[in-house]
């Protein structure tokens, strides 16, 4: 019995050195951002991980069920009792594209090096029928119903991981560490399933998730299905490599961690917001999604690769860059996150003064840890910031007051602080939207409003009044001589800048409008 007793509490003990030395391994000894010394990676492939039909959007026929698999990398002879899971998914336009393309393996290779599993998946391509395929470009509810489908096909990925953490422990996942990620088509994909909480949030994709199973999607394993036992909500963290979403409505605070790498020159999908060509279907890439994330407040990195096209953030040596950089953003914002924020802002607010169209930025800090200095940046539309200045950090841990005269810069409406760590990394604040001074004051009523503002004492001739929110986009204009009157009805509460500008471009005046 003293011999059983001794083995229990030998195997007690093993077990919790093992969960400690896991512990450790993250977040101390540089696992998951450096490689595993001597590291090994060993591939398991072709696991069949669900299936679903494609449908011919000229005749509106589905297939039989195509069959979809995955290939797991994961570090040879590891003995951590739990790994975080990276779903990685192929570029190709949705048309074309393979889980075993080099920079699939590259960036499935290049996370197991650092102690991850990953897993290269399909997902179900467009039909290839020309007829098909010209009903996609022509129509672009089509061509949503086909990324619904392919970001089912990674939910059942998801699931089937889930499963295998709960069931057979396989490949030793941390369920509740799942990122997911792409390129081009595949991070649409990722980005898709990752931010999408509600099948209401984007009026477009409402009826492809209702025609396709739901938010869950419809892809299911073949003889042991999963649905309805296991779901693919808490995803952690996005790598969004070349990819973008069709509304940023879909981006809102609480979503997970998201890392983004795409050239700016990008001539496939758009890096702000443009059509995805040769289609009909909007795409909001990594450029516009920044500014908006920062503003809600999601943890978020963005690589742009200077004047780079689209295959640029794949190539060598950026894409080995990219690697690194992804594994230690996941690390420093969700595996680790008990290491203590460099910064912990309480306030940033604004004020222009009318006597010389100076603005005054001020920010207060509740702690400073490790911080560097605070670049200062600021945006005539809310997408493109240029820098300021920098002003250096007091890394005070009590915190610190801090204040900046911007000048007389009247084209500025939106300011935000790019927070430095004395690391080199950098976290944004939110956006501080001001009113500038114009060649005129703006006559704004009622201010504040519910339904509706009347600018009047506008000057002669046709002039266009432009209501900003505060990540830039235009929520709503409109035109006239004398008066313009916006409609406010449809917009949520908040403060909005409205730009009023005359026929010939030049800007007339600013205003702050609050909504009620």
């Amino acid at each position: 019995m003293q011999k059983i007793v001794c083995l229990w509490v030998w195997l007690l003990g093993w077990a919790w050195s093992a969960h400690a030395q896991n512990a450790a391994l993250a977040c101390g000894n540089g696992r998951y951002v450096d490689d595993l010394p001597g590291v090994q990676v060993q591939v398991t492939p072709n696991v069949l991980f669900g299936s679903n039909t494609v449908r011919n959007y000229y005749t509106g026929a589905e297939s039989a069920p195509v069959e979809l698999r995955l290939d797991v990398y994961e570090p040879a002879g590891d003995a951590a009792v739990q790994r975080p899971l990276l779903i990685f998914a192929f570029g190709g336009s949705f048309l074309e594209g393979a889980r075993t393309k080099a920079e699939v393996v590259s960036i499935c290779q290049g996370f197991a090096r650092k102690g991850y599993v990953a897993a290269a998946i399909d997902y179900r391509l467009l039909n290839q029928n020309i007829f098909s395929l010209g009903a996609v470009y022509a129509d672009q509810t089509k061509l949503v119903d086909e990324v619904i489908r392919a970001a089912a096909d990674m939910k059942a990925a998801i699931r089937f991981f889930k499963r295998d953490a709960a069931t057979t422990n396989t490949y030793r996942i941390d369920p509740t560490r799942i990122f997911v990620g792409g390129y081009s088509a595949g991070a649409i994909t990722a980005l898709q399933v990752a931010y999408t909480e509600s099948i209401t949030e984007n009026a477009l994709t409402t009826k492809a998730y209702n025609d396709n199973g739901g938010l869950e999607g419809n892809t299911d394993l073949p003889g042991a299905p999963l649905l309805g036992t296991y779901d693919a909500s808490g995803i952690a963290g996005v790598v969004n490599i070349a990819g973008g979403v069709n509304n940023t409505s879909i981006v809102n605070a609480g979503n997970p961690p998201l890392y983004s790498a795409q050239g700016d020159k990008d001539d496939v999908v758009p890096y702000n917001c443009a059509l995805l060509k040769p289609t009909q279907f909007n795409v909001c890439g990594s450029g516009a999604l920044e500014p908006i994330a920062s503003a809600a407040g999601i943890a978020n990195q963005l690589h742009p690769v200077a004047d780079g096209n689209h295959s640029s953030p794949v190539a060598e040596p950026t894409y080995t860059q990219i690697i690194n950089e992804a594994a230690a953003f996941l690390q420093r914002t969700v595996l680790c996150p008990a290491a203590p924020l460099p910064v912990t802002l309480t306030s940033f607010s604004g004020r222009v003064l009318p006597d010389d169209c100076t603005a005054t930025l001020t920010w207060q800090t509740a702690t400073e840890h490790n911080s560097y200095a605070y670049e200062v940046q600021g945006s005539t539309d809310g997408q493109d910031y240029e820098r300021l200045s920098t002003v250096p950090s007091r890394n005070r841990a009590a915190g610190a007051s801090y204040s900046f005269r911007v000048g007389r810069r009247v084209d500025l409406g939106y300011f935000r602080l790019r927070m430095l760590d004395i690391d080199g990394t950098a976290t944004f604040s939110p956006v501080v939207v001001l009113a500038g001074c114009g060649a005129a004051p703006l006559l704004v009523a009622p201010n504040p409003a519910r339904d509706q503002v009347a600018v009047r004492g506008l000057p002669a001739g046709r002039c266009l009044g432009a209501l900003y929110s505060a990540t830039g986009q235009v929520v709503a204009q409109a035109s006239g001589a004398g008066t313009i009157s916006l409609q406010l009805g449809s917009l949520p509460p908040g403060i909005y800048l409205l730009k009023v500008q005359s026929e010939s471009g030049a800007v007339v005046g600013t205003a702050k409008v609050v909504k009620e």
